[in-house]
């Protein structure tokens, strides 16, 4: 018997959708769970349902929605902890894991099962962030939240709204001038039509955001200059560096243990690169060249703590994410040596260097240093014999 044929006897919190994303299947535990009834949920789009967020606030249920672009390339998809919305209201912890189903059998009525969703509640400790305050995230994919609900941003139909709201996120509580932004958004209009787009698009974004359930502007006009509130809203890209410094100074305290718990949280943010979805726009490259610089002063102090607290394996690993992003990175290559040189991969060490130095020549057209490359060696040659060597 298919599984999909038997979910409205499953006591477990488990659900079908289609390739669409509805929801096709309902089983008793996920009314248990979740509150909904099965007539209520059947036909719905799986993230009205859930209205998931992950521990960091992000929304789960998205355009952007992970699980949902894993199952259209044909993969399973776990989250060890986010949060669901019951129907009453409430936010609870929960574990969910998807499975494909590939059987023309799996059907439940006229509609084929694309997935099966489980959902097990679980009690880790996980921050409920204000449910009153927009979440920007501007690491990797720009998306919005608020109230624990993603917005819809995508579908904006103005999209010179979301690129103003872009460009005073980089510079946020700092009043930006309207010659500024017409300059960076439409560098080809002159001044007084500038001015007259600029108002329009001001105004649909502080629509939309009304219209999300947002009461206090967050966008200020002052005099003839914009300006973001960073009082009232809560941007991934502040806080990722906000815990970078925080995890630097617990460093310079030797609290090693908090110092790697600040940047575990801002690895943790750090889903891309800034505005990833505008890699061609000139007026965010310094800002995304400088969140990417602490984005690898972060991986450094990682390695460092992990190190330091004799998980060198971790160590090693944090190196080798910072020399995947960037191969010229070769402080980097002599951490991931050393850190090597105190586990048991005696056989590796001296082909990573080989590769780095291929890659080196191929992609950057440079030739190591002699004394970096002496070092390396010495570095290899030492680890060999290292009598602290773990296995």
């Amino acid at each position: 018997m298919y599984l999909v044929e038997v979910i409205d006897k499953l006591s477990e919190a488990a659900f079908a959708v289609d390739e669409n994303a509805r929801i096709i299947g309902w089983s008793p535990g996920a009314e248990k769970l979740l509150g909904h009834s099965a007539a209520s949920a059947v036909g719905a789009f799986c993230g009205d349902a859930l209205q998931a967020v992950y521990p960091s606030g992000e929304p789960m249920c998205s355009p952007a929605c992970e699980a949902v672009s894993c199952i259209k390339m044909g993969k399973n998809h776990s989250v060890e902890v986010c949060l669901l919305r019951h129907k009453d209201g409430f936010v609870f912890p929960a574990r969910m894991n998807s499975v494909l189903l590939n059987s023309e059998n799996d059907m439940l009525g006229n509609k084929r099962a694309k997935a099966m969703f489980f959902i097990q509640n679980c009690h880790s400790a996980v921050p409920v962030f204000p449910p009153d305050q927009l979440r920007i995230y501007a690491l990797g994919h720009f998306s919005l939240a608020y109230s624990g609900k993603g917005m819809a941003v995508d579908g904006w139909k103005r999209k010179q709204a979301l690129t103003v709201l872009k460009y005073l996120v980089g510079k946020t509580n700092h009043p930006v001038h309207r010659d500024e932004l017409i300059g960076a958004i439409w560098p080809d209009v002159e001044s007084g039509r500038g001015w007259d787009r600029l108002k329009v698009t001001v105004s649909f974004l502080r629509s939309q955001l009304q219209q999300s359930g947002i009461e206090t502007d967050p966008v200020l006009t002052l005099d003839q200059s914009y300006m973001l509130r960073g009082d009232i809203v809560w941007i991934d890209s502040v806080e990722f560096e906000k815990l970078v410094a925080a995890g630097n100074r617990h460093i310079q305290e030797k609290r090693t243990d908090e110092a790697l718990a600040c940047f575990e949280d801002a690895d943790r943010l750090y889903r891309g690169d800034f505005l990833e979805d505008d890699p061609h726009t000139d007026w965010c490259i310094r800002a995304r060249e400088r969140l990417r610089e602490c984005y690898f002063d972060m991986l450094a102090g990682m390695a460092e703590c992990q190190a330091a607290n004799g998980d060198h394996r971790a160590a090693a690993q944090s190196c080798q994410r910072a020399l995947y992003r960037d191969q010229s990175r070769e402080s980097f290559l002599r951490s991931l040596i050393e850190s090597v040189g105190k586990i048991d991969q005696s056989n590796w060490k001296q082909p990573q260097l080989e590769i780095w130095q291929r890659i080196q020549e191929k992609e950057f057209e440079m030739v190591p240093k002699p004394e970096y490359l002496k070092v390396y060696e010495e570095l290899i040659r030492a680890s060999k014999d290292d009598p602290k060597v773990i296995g």
